[in-house]
């Protein structure tokens, strides 16, 4: 378990040339506002490597000079540089956050956008709370590299080489003595990053592990409750919630080191840096306003040290968002989307021809099916749990391709079409139906995505919806929770009804769509489904007798293989594989 969410662990490097290339065409929208926020950046590194001589111009030729005119002079230019590099700062931030929340939008855009192409495949073995944490977290945490920390970064590290220049020019000999425990600061926090950087690993990790188990306990509530398991998920809880406080405490205890480190060299740097300049000032080598000078350069080298090293977390998290969120686009999209035959009607039959299929390469769902289903022909497929029996279904919609053997629509396989116009023109109905938020109206034409008042009343009509909609608080317009909570799965399986015949389909899969309803509702949909099935090709996939057994043919799957057909009646009376699925159902008396 541990293994599987150490996927999101961070494992990149700090900083990645090739990812990082990827990210650029997000810019070329936006290239003046960065190219902008640099400039501001370089005016703002100016004005900070300039104040500390201002202050040093300030002393020797104001206040030592007694020049009262020169000093309310650069009192006032220095005063002028702070408001100026406020206002540059103010708009450097505000520049880089709009540059960053741009290329959030596209990069989530497009990442939803291909997530929505991929395979049915991918999701199989992707969980779900992965993909969302790619399409949140991840992308924003990569923006942050273009919204401030890249910026920003090289911003502090153009003070730091300007700084270090200007007093090497200034007094080389200070400026050595200044420079000389900026090796070991630099050594220190590397040392002291490494530790964090572990100890943050561990943290995510913990983390992903703690979400999951929340997720999973909130989601089973009812479960927990039936079996009086709260005190048994609170110590799991507690336990994961430890993990994570002890690995937090960790990287707390490495970082509440680094801002004193910095800090005792800062003061060791000011102490070399006043001993030494206070004797040069004594023998008159240098001013005491280029001292002054000396001691601001000081104070302002080692803030951007600080800076730099917490940013590098920021950088490690990034470059670990994008190898993650660039993976997920570099996923092959589902082929033959649009390309292909266009399918609009059958004309004669559906044929399957020596069909055989698998999801994994060690076992084969379907070998050798072989039937024929006509125009119009309604056609219902039993079997055992795990016989195909759905795959099929899987199939013919074009979720997946199968390894060998042909489907066929009037002659012409299965994979000439393309695969949009096939899911237009086959409807399929599920026994797990997902509805989404917004109102009834809303779900109902999904698939059109416009509202046509005369389909409504059609498909009303057919479906006999009338008395379940008058039910509802506002009828269709009635707003709908989460995964349609605050309706009943009947309601739900007539909204799927209505949304797959919008597209007035020209053939119509039913998987189970009538195994979790009510008995009203299921008088409703079972009249429905005789009267709309009477007027297309339609596969029926169903456990309930009610439901199949006015089926022109019945075909019978045993472990991926046709066993049997026939009619009900041919079937029963054979009492092969037909009578052993259902014989409890014909025990209780439902025969025809």
């Amino acid at each position: 378990m541990e293994d599987y969410f150490n996927e999101d662990d961070i494992k990149a490097p700090a900083w990645d040339t090739g990812l990082v290339r990827r990210m650029l065409p997000y810019l070329r929208n936006w290239r003046p506002h960065f190219l902008l926020s640099v400039l501001l950046v370089l005016a703002g590194t100016a004005i900070q490597i300039m104040l500390p001589l201002l202050l040093g111009k300030t002393v020797d030729l104001g206040i030592k000079a007694k020049n009262h005119e020169l000093l309310w002079h650069y009192v006032l230019l220095y005063g002028s540089a702070h408001l100026a590099f406020f206002a540059l700062s103010a708009a450097r931030n505000w520049l880089l956050q709009y540059t960053g929340q741009q290329v959030l939008h596209e990069l989530r855009n497009d990442l939803f956008s291909h997530i929505q192409k991929l395979p049915i495949s991918f999701f199989d073995r992707t969980p779900v709370g992965r993909l969302v944490t790619r399409i949140t977290n991840d992308v924003s945490t990569l923006a942050e590299i273009f919204s401030a920390a890249l910026i920003n970064v090289s911003g502090e590290i153009c003070v730091i080489i300007g700084i270090g220049a200007m007093m090497l020019v200034l007094h080389w000999k200070l400026g050595l003595a200044a420079l000389l425990t900026a090796p070991v600061l630099f050594y220190v926090a590397w040392i002291l990053k490494v530790k964090m950087r572990d100890a943050f690993r561990l943290a995510r990790a913990k983390l992903a592990m703690l979400n999951s188990s929340l997720a999973e306990n909130i989601s089973g509530m009812s479960v927990i409750h039936i079996f009086n398991q709260e005190k048994a998920r609170e110590a799991k809880f507690d336990q994961m919630n430890s993990d994570l406080r002890e690995a937090e405490l960790t990287s707390v205890f490495y970082n509440s080191f680094f801002v004193p480190a910095v800090t005792i060299f800062s003061a060791i740097t000011l102490a070399i840096v006043t001993t030494y300049g206070g004797w040069l000032v004594s023998t008159g080598e240098i001013s005491i306003g280029l001292l002054i000078t000396f001691i601001a350069y000081v104070q302002a080298f080692f803030d951007p040290v600080r800076q730099i090293s917490e940013q590098i977390s920021v950088f490690q998290s990034a470059m670990a968002s994008a190898e993650r969120v660039f993976s997920l686009i570099d996923e092959k999209a589902e082929p033959d989307l649009d390309s292909g035959r266009e399918f609009t009607d059958l004309q004669d039959e559906i044929e399957f021809r020596d069909l055989d299929f698998s999801y994994n390469p060690d076992k084969e769902i379907l070998k050798g099916l072989s039937f024929k289903i006509k125009k119009g022909e309604r056609v219902a497929i039993v079997g055992h749990t795990g016989a195909g029996k759905t795959t099929l279904a899987s199939l013919l919609k074009r979720f997946y391709d199968y390894q060998s053997g042909q489907i066929l629509l009037d002659g012409i396989d299965l994979r000439e079409f393309s695969r949009s116009s096939l899911r237009r023109r086959i409807g399929l109905i599920q026994q797990d139906v997902n509805i989404f938020s917004g109102t009834i109206l809303d779900n109902i034409f999904l698939a059109e995505g416009s509202f046509d008042q005369a389909k409504l009343d059609r498909i009303t009509s057919e479906l006999q919806m009338e008395t379940l909609i008058k039910k509802l608080p506002q009828g269709i317009e009635t707003q709908i929770y989460e995964r349609g909570s605050n309706i009943s799965a009947g309601q739900r399986q007539l909204i799927a009804f209505s949304r797959a015949l919008v597209t007035d389909p020209k053939i119509l899969i039913l998987d189970e769509a009538t195994s979790s309803v009510d008995s009203e509702t299921e008088s409703i949909i079972q009249h429905s489904v005789k009267h709309l099935t009477s007027q297309r090709t339609s596969l029926i996939i169903a456990h309930r007798l009610s439901t199949i057994r006015n089926c022109n043919r019945i075909l019978v799957l045993h472990h991926g293989r046709l066993v049997e057909q026939g009619t009900h009646e041919e079937l029963l009376e054979h009492k092969g594989h037909y009578h052993k699925l259902y014989e409890l159902q014909f025990a209780e008396g439902d025969k025809p």
